[in-house]
């Protein structure tokens, strides 16, 4: 009993396999990384976060977004 297969699979069939599944399988490799994209056509983040920027996700506000001038500068760092 053999593990390997009974007959070598051509070239040409081999391709045809994968040309198969390449077409069954085309719109899920696109959408394998997809992302969000901000007002400059900038990659900012992957699509299935809240953005970054408005805080938004799917429409509706999730988190609130800070802007960074509210940021209070580091002074002093204890360790």
């Amino acid at each position: 009993m053999t593990i390997s297969p009974q007959q070598q699979l051509s070239k040409v069939r081999g391709k045809k396999r994968y040309a198969a599944w390449l077409r069954l399988n085309a719109k899920r490799l696109k959408d394998l990384v997809s992302l969000q994209y901000n007002e400059a056509g900038d990659a900012i983040a992957l699509s299935h976060f809240a953005s970054p920027i408005t805080g938004e996700y799917k429409g509706r506000k999730v988190i609130s977004v800070r802007s960074t001038g509210s940021k209070k500068a580091v002074k002093k760092i204890r360790a």
